[in-house]
């Protein structure tokens, strides 16, 4: 009697071990679009060594674990990689923006204009007295300080717009960081008491990878379940259930990101990757330093210009002025022709004496073929631009091979962790169909065991 209760113990073993495979497989085929979903596997073991006439047998099946297949070496690559990618990007979509102002493809930008206001300086000096002429002069000089205000106000904007995404970025990093904590808990608590957490685990590495899109970051896992999360200096970001929050400081209309319970001190240069730092790199190095050297140039343009505008004499035989207004402390955004040239061009001092020659405006023209202006003493105004925007485009295009590069990266770990993670509906329907064989010889077991029991009964 006893063996048969055996059987149908084993039949109902079996039964379990079938269904809890099938609601493992179901679950499988649910999530196979869900981003991040890692693959899971019912393990299933012999169970109840037993002996029958001096022979050990086994008497049944039971689930070990649900088991989450992932490569633990690919998902500590895609958390690194996810750094290189979130700083790739952000140079990447900054450098285009900054291509399309220094745009010079289609003509009417800088270099352009440049070569009108020499050429207007050039028909002056041949017509000194000429009213046509000193309007153009002016014209030209207006467009050309426009221009300037204009490539300077764009970079200064891309500036902004980065300090901008700077406290959105610092504010989305402590919100992820914050869950990460609270999901080691979860896990923590889950693993001890013998829970499934294997969801929360998927949802924990997506906020890893999440998290070092951001900031570039260390971790390490625990015994116990949960995850330490460091910056690349070692400061601890995560650990267990308590997370550290950073934080912005105002630094001169500019933030500086600190540590929230230490915001005294910025950490801007130990961040080394993630859009943080793609953030500040662009807004502090590359951008302030293309806005630099466009200052630079309007400068030396203006003081140029004005000193030898100054030693001229106009068409009311007056001492010329300054041509352009002395730049102040935001350089070229500030960069215009003097208000009384605007309103009146006679002031134009074309001539090098009272009698209305043309020999200043010559003298002036010479500025644009001056090699002591620029570069140390190296370089035209022309040339010092023409280099400027030569750099820029090298620049542009090293960006986007990074921003190529890191994604083809991440796109291949990610392939080959959807190989050993990912969901293949075709597998999981033969899985289903296997398991469900499972359960219908299973329950044929328990009908055999059934029929015994009812014989024997019938027997005594």
């Amino acid at each position: 009697m006893s063996g048969i209760y055996q059987i149908l113990n084993t039949a109902k073993d079996a039964f379990l071990a079938s269904q809890i495979s099938m609601e493992v497989t179901g679950s499988n085929i649910a999530n196979a679009s869900t981003p991040g979903y890692v693959r899971q596997r019912a393990s299933l073991a012999a169970k109840s060594p037993g002996e029958v006439a001096g022979n050990a047998i086994q008497s049944g099946v039971e689930i070990t674990t649900i088991e989450r297949l992932y490569d633990r070496f690919i998902e500590f690559q895609m958390v690194d990689q996810s750094s290189q990618v979130g700083d790739a990007s952000i140079r990447k979509e900054t450098f285009d923006r900054i291509e399309a102002i220094f745009n010079e493809t289609d003509g009417g930008g800088l270099n352009d204009l440049l070569n009108q206001f020499w050429s207007a300086w050039e028909d002056l000096s041949a017509n000194p007295t000429g009213q046509v002429e000193r309007t153009a002069l002016a014209n030209a000089a207006d467009s050309l300080a426009t221009m300037f205000r204009e490539y300077a106000g764009e970079l200064y904007s891309i500036q902004t717009d980065l300090n901008v995404q700077i406290e959105a970025t610092v504010g989305q990093l402590n919100g992820t960081l914050s869950d990460i904590a609270d999901l080691n808990d979860k896990i923590v608590q889950g693993m001890s008491g013998g829970v499934n957490v294997n969801n929360l685990l998927d949802q924990r590495a997506e906020l890893l990878k999440k998290t070092a899109g951001l900031i570039d970051i260390q971790y390490v896992e625990e015994t116990g379940g949960a995850v330490n999360v460091f910056t690349a200096d070692g400061r601890a970001l995560v650990q267990g259930n308590s997370s550290w929050q950073l934080d912005v400081r105002n630094n001169g209309g500019f933030y500086d990101v600190v540590y929230a319970d230490n915001p005294t001190v910025p950490i801007n240069d130990a961040i080394g990757g993630g859009k943080l730092s793609g953030m500040l790199g662009m807004r502090d190095t590359t951008v302030a330093g293309y806005l630099a050297e466009l200052d630079d140039l309007a400068a030396t343009l203006v003081n140029a210009v004005n000193a030898q505008h100054a030693s001229g004499y106009d068409n009311y035989r007056n001492v010329g002025g300054s041509f352009f207004e002395p730049l102040g402390v935001t350089g070229a955004r500030e960069m215009r022709v003097a208000l009384a040239i605007q309103d009146d061009p006679n002031r134009i001092a074309a001539a090098a004496t009272v009698n209305a020659d043309g020999d200043n405006a010559r003298a002036i023209i010479l500025i644009k073929d001056d090699q002591s202006l620029m570069s140390g003493g190296l370089s035209t105004v022309g040339d010092f631009y023409a280099a400027l925007v030569g750099r820029i485009g090298q620049d542009v295009a090293e960006a986007g091979r990074t921003a190529t590069h890191e994604a083809s990266v991440m796109t291949q770990m990610t392939n080959a962790q959807e190989q050993r993670s990912g969901v293949s509906t075709d597998e999981e329907m033969m899985n289903l169909i296997k398991f469900q064989m499972g359960y219908a010889a299973a329950a044929k077991l328990a009908s055999a065991a059934d029929e015994m029991l009812q014989s024997l009964l019938e027997l005594v």
